[in-house]
């Protein structure tokens, strides 16, 4: 009879994240697994319905400011590169981009948790 593991569920489903590096990630989190999901989880709930053409000047610059620091710590790397041409130049086309960018993350993530 084998032991079914969650951890191991959980490591399969971290190694089959399409658009997070979460070798990357578990990384800046020394591999605790446990910790790296709940700020996943965290970045989900924040972000999942975030509009960026909803923020006025100051609200938009933070965000975009935390989470490009964020997405690269949890190994986003696409979307934190984004975030940071976005922070030097506002386009409609980079923001409809970054949209696409962010609900695939989000997508992601939610099969993970």
């Amino acid at each position: 009879m084998q032991i079914h593991n969650a951890s191991d569920d959980i490591k399969i489903k971290l190694l089959n994240a399409s658009y997070i590096n979460t070798q990357i990630g578990l990384k800046h989190f020394n591999n605790n697994k446990n910790l790296y999901i709940k700020i996943l989880n965290s970045f989900n709930q924040r972000y999942e319905n975030l509009n960026l053409y909803d923020l006025k000047e100051e609200e938009l610059e933070r965000t975009l400011h935390t989470m490009r620091g964020l997405s690269a710590t949890l190994g986003m790397e696409i979307l934190a590169t984004h975030l940071e041409e976005l922070a030097e130049k506002l386009e409609e086309k980079k923001i409809n981009i970054f949209n696409q960018q962010l609900r695939d993350i989000v997508n992601n993530i939610n099969l993970i948790i």
